[in-house]
């Protein structure tokens, strides 16, 4: 039997994660649950203005998007745990990257999958129009004309930003999930790693997310992009040199 390439054996592993997550559908509920509850709570506790929606919707949209994803993290590795099936896939003739990249492609699948409710009712909840030019409070007529022009850059660079967001969280939270499923406190151990690794990558993230919220010009945030998708190339190699002593420890 032709042993699988390293790509069609992690996209096999990302379907088998994916084909589970169907049947049972116990991350993507609790996780979407969550993250509307947080939402609409976030819309309720602050005071909807024009001055203050970006801010708000940023923040509440990527802090929500990282606690969601550490609520998956622990147990898309504990299945694994089950049954020694993790020791079944350590054993099997494919490559550890395989493992790590089919992992981390589910994980991102589902974390997607729960952004797109909370990013829609955000951007109902806290008015968000990339055509109408709201966030600009101070602006002049001549900025706002200008700031209309250019909303279709907006659109594409926060979903950009987004994307990229994720595959970052998804390549570090699948490393660091591996890590700690033997630790009897998996959970808060998990949190206590990510959050001051993935800093970097939520402030780009909240940043860049609010300025394009305020139709500001693309130059003044593009940066968080690039440094964005630094983040995203560190950690997916980071995560696929890392993943396989990790696991044979």
């Amino acid at each position: 039997m032709k042993r699988p390439g390293a790509l069609a054996a992690a996209w096999e592993i990302c379907k088998k994660d994916v084909r589970i997550e169907r049947r049972t559908g116990e991350i993507v509920a609790t996780a979407g649950v969550f993250s509307i509850v947080i939402g609409f709570l976030a819309s309720m506790a602050f005071h909807v203005n024009d001055k203050t929606n970006a801010a708000t919707a940023a923040g509440t949209i990527w802090i929500t998007i990282f606690f969601a994803a550490t609520l998956s993290f622990g147990r898309v590795w504990q299945r694994e745990r089950d049954e020694s099936a993790l020791t079944g896939l350590l054993v099997a003739p494919i490559p550890r990257a395989s493992i790590f990249l089919g992992k981390a492609l589910a994980t991102f699948g589902m974390i997607v999958i729960i952004e797109i409710p909370l990013v829609a009712l955000c951007l109902f909840l806290f008015q968000i129009d990339f055509s109408s030019g709201v966030g600009l409070t101070d602006a002049t007529p001549e900025q706002l004309v200008e700031a209309k022009k250019s909303a279709s850059a907006h659109l594409p660079a926060f979903v950009g930003l987004l994307v990229m967001g994720t595959a970052a969280l998804s390549c570090v939270g699948t490393l660091f999930g591996a890590m700690t499923v033997r630790t009897r406190a998996r959970d808060l151990v998990l949190a206590i790693v990510l959050f001051p690794l993935l800093s970097p990558v939520l402030v780009c993230g909240v940043v860049g997310t609010r300025k394009a919220f305020e139709l500001q010009p693309f130059e003044s945030y593009s940066g968080f992009l690039g440094l964005m998708a630094m983040s995203v190339g560190i950690t997916l190699a980071l995560g696929i040199a890392l993943f396989g002593p990790l696991v044979d420890e």
